[in-house]
């Protein structure tokens, strides 16, 4: 995985440190407004070929490759952002 990633009801990717981190607040806020949040459709990770997975996606292509090599913290199958770091 490269970034966490999250898609928009628009089909838009905003990319960024982790979810929510300022850097994707501060494009959400600037692509679609005070009430950004309320366009979110999934968060996800986007991979190194630039598309779009959804967590439990990703978390499957990051056992697969090595970058993920535990459990996930929270028990479930599903990528998050902590699992990577």
């Amino acid at each position: 995985m490269v970034c966490a990633a999250i898609l928009m009801d628009d089909g838009g990717v905003i990319p960024g440190v982790r979810h929510y981190s300022p850097d994707m607040r501060a494009l959400m806020r600037r692509l679609y407004g005070d009430g950004y949040w309320s366009h979110e459709k999934e968060q996800g990770f986007i991979d190194t070929r630039g598309q779009f997975l959804d967590r439990t996606d990703a978390f499957i292509l990051a056992q697969t490759n090595g970058q993920c090599p535990h459990l996930p913290k929270n028990g479930t199958a599903c990528l998050f952002s902590e699992d990577l770091y």
